[in-house]
């Protein structure tokens, strides 16, 4: 086996674990009799309708793309960047780390899991595990999780959404403070003082 070969390997061991352990969760807030994909009004006004309508574009884009790079023979001049090694192993590094953390991200939000804004009837500050540092662990992850599969595949495309992705993820980070803000009040703002946004608190912004 080729050292491609093996990227590729470990790049869809990456890309199908991802997918799994979001189903997997997904499946196990529908036995709470809740959906984490259930879209309502309030949150379609909250983050926006085009930002609802990106979500499923952007990731049919990202399907095909991967299934093009599963059937390539070869990395292809227009799809790859060439990168060191070194930094290739990173990459494997960092999406297996992602992997790890992203399960206990879910473990601790449980049924309190959503793709889109929204609260639930019985909702509370979530304040252990890496929420205890972190107000949106699940953003930080996800940003590590995209860096590691853009830097094992060498998909410049996927590299360039890696780069943009904190953009997206601060303002729907953003929309949602706002949202827990006018929920909980006093009590958020203290837990804001307390946490950083995507990263404890000795590197908040």
């Amino acid at each position: 086996m080729t050292i491609e070969n093996i990227f590729k390997t470990i790049f869809f061991i990456l890309f199908i674990g991802l997918l799994c352990i979001r189903l997997f969760y997904g499946v196990k807030v529908r036995k709470t009799g809740k959906s984490s994909w259930k879209l309502d009004q309030s949150a379609v006004a909250r983050e926006g309708k085009w930002s609802i309508i990106l979500r499923p574009i952007l990731f049919l884009c990202m399907l095909a793309l991967v299934a093009f790079y599963a059937v390539a023979d070869s990395p292809s001049s227009w799809l790859t960047v060439p990168l060191p090694e070194w930094l290739r192993w990173l990459g494997v590094g960092l999406g297996f780390f992602s992997l790890a953390l992203l399960v206990w991200v879910h473990h601790t939000l449980r049924e309190y899991w959503s793709t889109t804004l929204q609260l639930r009837n019985s909702h509370t500050i979530i304040t252990r595990g890496p929420y205890a540092w972190v107000r949106h662990p699940m953003y930080s992850v996800l940003m590590l999780c995209f860096l590691g599969l853009a830097l094992v595949s060498e998909i410049w495309l996927l590299l360039l959404w890696a780069v943009l992705s904190p953009v997206f993820f601060n303002r729907i980070a953003g929309i949602e403070e706002m949202m827990m803000k006018e929920q909980f009040g006093d009590e958020y703002l203290a837990y804001m003082n307390q946490t950083g946004r995507f990263f404890p608190k000795i590197f908040a912004k």
